[in-house]
């Protein structure tokens, strides 16, 4: 049985979703009109989430040194779950990074990393620990004028889990919902097969795997430095930032993650990028609902918890 594709452009990436009819009640054309609303999922979180233009989320950043903002209840556990991992990277990893993204996304345009000075008066505006929130209210307070959040990292793959979700109320067994290459699967306990993914080889222009893994169930997402960059001056830089020090680490090319969710999984990969090589392989290697492959410069490969 073939499976349906849709395939469509979301939240500024491609995204995939394939789902099998179950053989018995299921048409085609239910298939479709599932796929139809888990695409439907995935833009109303982008209008949620979107630090490009006017959004709820948005509204925290514009509203910054001025007053609290109520926000809902998804984006309050967005952000908890988001100062959990600066906590556990001691920083590392810190949506608090947007002030100094905003630099970067204009190094990108003009080919010239930002100067020093405006990175360390950016840097001046981060720390997830300076984010005020109160949860009785529901409120959200950057206490700053300046300051931002940015859900970069794991905004995309939360929609590709809100997608899932989806699917998985509607009945759909045998599923991938896949945005730009941070994936989640599902399968039937009697799928003949389970679902092969691949490795991507950060050292190949066409992207051509460099391993597979089979999952019958859960996510893989991958952070590297081939997908985003600029050259300058001979140096190459990602667009991963170590929100410690503002900067962009060269010692890991990819990190692949496999966990329960997309958003734990690619959380878990960015940061193990912004960590560095060996930083980030203690903290993949604590994680006890994780495993992953980390690929350096060098081409070698440093597995976690496989």
């Amino acid at each position: 049985m073939e499976p349906i594709i849709v395939n469509r452009k979301c939240m500024g990436s491609s995204f995939s979703i394939q789902a099998y009819p179950d053989g018995k009640n299921q048409t085609r054309a239910m298939i479709g009109a599932a796929i139809a609303l888990a695409y439907a999922e995935i833009a109303r979180v982008e209008d949620l989430l979107s630090d490009f233009c006017e959004s709820p989320f948005n509204d925290i950043n514009k509203y910054a040194g001025i007053m609290p903002v109520k926000v809902s209840g998804e984006i309050l556990s967005l952000i908890d779950f988001s100062r959990e991992i600066a906590q556990d990277t001691n920083g590392a990893f810190d949506i608090t990074y947007a002030s100094i993204g905003l630099l970067w996304r204009e190094a990108f345009k003009s080919g010239r990393p930002p100067v020093v000075e405006d990175i360390a008066m950016a840097k001046a505006l981060i720390g997830c620990d300076r984010i005020e929130i109160n949860h009785e209210r529901s409120e959200v307070f950057l206490p700053v004028r300046g300051m931002r959040l940015g859900l970069g990292s794991i905004g995309k793959s939360y929609g590709v889990d809100m997608a899932f979700s989806v699917l998985k109320r509607l009945g759909i067994k045998n599923y991938l919902v896949n945005g730009a290459g941070d994936l989640r699967v599902a399968s039937a306990p009697d799928a003949p097969r389970a679902w092969k993914i691949g490795i991507t080889n950060p050292f190949r222009k066409d992207k051509a795997p460099c391993g597979l893994i089979q999952v019958s169930k859960g996510a893989v997402a991958t952070s590297g430095d081939y997908e985003r960059y600029l050259s300058h001056d001979g140096k190459r830089y990602h667009h991963i930032i170590d929100a410690r020090t503002g900067e962009i680490r060269n010692d890991v090319s990819s990190v692949t993650v496999l966990a329960p969710t997309t958003t734990i999984a690619n959380a878990y990969a960015t940061a193990v990028m912004a960590l560095g090589l060996q930083e980030g392989t203690k903290f993949l290697s604590g994680k006890i609902n994780a495993r992953g492959v980390i690929i350096t410069p060098e081409g070698k490969t440093v597995k976690c918890n496989f």
